[in-house]
Parts: structure tokens; sequence; C-alpha cells
């Protein structure tokens, strides 16, 4: 049976979840990667031992512990440069969990070489969520890697979208089969459970959410939200189609193959 080459999440606290989206996995996987975002030790043990289930889906489970919190945009990205060589990705919010027959649809919608993304969700607009998608190689290639000014959350998935209004790629925006996000089935029903475990740190994102707009706006016009963006961002006349300069086809040439 062909694998999904990579899942990976990221996780500031609450490792119980991730221990829950591990178990939940019933499709061969060759690599699950979890990015220790707290930046503050808390979850190591419980990570380390994580990392130690003899899964019998998943070939190799790897923890990275980050010094201190990169953001989900540059978790996002890690997982990405992480497995360079990979034709796609699977990211994952670390509360969600994966009902049976959700991988095996995801890995079955990715077959199609003309579908760049596949959701798990619609999302927002239609447009596609991003608590629970799966990435393709040559998206990567043509619109760039996530922006990490939107450290250290908010709007880096929203940015993402305003790459696609004006050189859209074939996407399946949510999949037949359902998933859990927190105590849920909806993101919008049980909220951020990384907020909602520490107050101080939601008053913190809550702040930061105003200043990401504001770079939002800045990044790609004041219409942004009415799905009508700058062409290029920040209404430049050429083909950056965002701040990223990672040339997955040129970096992968040079890979050391370990």
């Amino acid at each position: 049976m062909n694998k999904i080459p990579v899942i990976g999440t990221a996780v500031v606290n609450g490792s119980h979840w991730v221990h829950r989206l591990i178990s939940s996995v019933d499709y061969p996987v060759e690599n699950f990667v979890i990015f220790d975002n707290n930046g503050k030790g808390e979850l190591i043990e419980e990570l380390d031992n994580i990392a130690k289930m003899n899964h019998p889906m998943i070939d190799k489970i790897t923890v990275c512990h980050m010094p201190s919190n990169i953001g989900v945009s540059g978790a996002w990205n890690l997982i990405i440069k992480s497995y360079m060589k990979s034709p796609y990705w699977i990211i994952s919010n670390h509360d969600v969990a994966f009902t049976p027959g959700f991988l095996k649809e995801m890995y079955e919608a990715a077959k199609d070489p003309t579908v760049g993304m596949v959701h798990g969700k619609a999302g927002d607009f239609g447009l596609g969520g991003y608590d629970l998608f799966l990435i393709k190689d040559w998206v990567v290639q043509e619109y760039g890697l996530f922006d990490e000014n939107f450290y250290p959350a908010y709007c880096e998935d929203a940015d993402y979208v305003m790459r696609f209004v004006h050189r859209p790629i074939k996407a399946i925006h949510g999949l037949r089969t359902p998933y859990l996000h927190g105590y849920g089935t909806d993101y919008y029903e049980t909220g951020s459970q990384t907020a909602k475990s520490d107050p101080e740190l939601r008053k913190k994102l809550t702040e930061i959410n105003t200043k990401n707009f504001e770079y939002m706006s800045e990044k790609w016009g004041p219409n942004w939200r009415t799905c009508w963006p700058y062409i290029f961002p920040f209404d430049k006349g050429d083909s950056e189609i965002g701040r990223t300069t990672y040339n997955l086809k040129y970096v992968r040439e040079k890979h050391l193959g370990f």
C-alpha cells in the first residue's frame, strides 16, 4: 500500500491533543513530525514519550524542540523544508483528530496531479480551511512558502489565499469524511485550544491579530477582505507572489541525501 509521505504539526501547549492526533492515524504514513513551539521546555518529556509510540501505521515519529516560539507560519515552513523532497505535505493543527477513512480520502484526492491543495473543510468563504490541509510541491514552487511576518499567528492562511485570487489553482475545498477539531467537529464552534488553555496568551494573540490585519492591508490592499487584493504584493508590478525566496526546485538539486 502506498503511504502518505509527511504529516506535520506544531504545538505550544496541550500535548494531550498531539497524542490524540497521532492515535487517530489510520492510514500508512512515512513521517510524522512535531514541532515543539512551546519555547519554555514544558513539553519536552511529554512529546518525547509520544515520539516513542509504536504506531503500526507510522514509520517514523520525529519531535523537534524549538529554542523559542517561531510562530505558525515558521513551523509550517519547517515542515516543508525538513522534507523538501516530498511531493506533498499534510499540515495539521495539533488539536485535530482524524476520523476513520479521512486520511485515505485525502490520499486519494492528492493522486490527481492537477490538484494543488486539498483542504479538510471549506473554511472561510469556501476557499479552504487551514487547520488541516495538504499542499503539493509545485504549489510551494510557484506560490512560495508561508509569510513569517505573520508571527506568531493569524492571517498566514488568508495571505496564502490572496495569492490564488488572480492566479487560481485547482483545489479541493473540503472532503466528505469529517474530522475533529478540539472537542467538536468545527473550529468555529470549539475555537483555538492553544489560546483557550492560556488566558494571558489569548489576550496577546488578540492584540497581535490587529497588527497582522494591518500588515495584510499593507501587503494586499484595503480590499483584501472582499477577495479583491492587489495583483502583486505591496502593489508592485512584478512577479513576486510573496515575501518568500525559497526556490524548492533549486534547493532540491543540492540535497545532501540526509
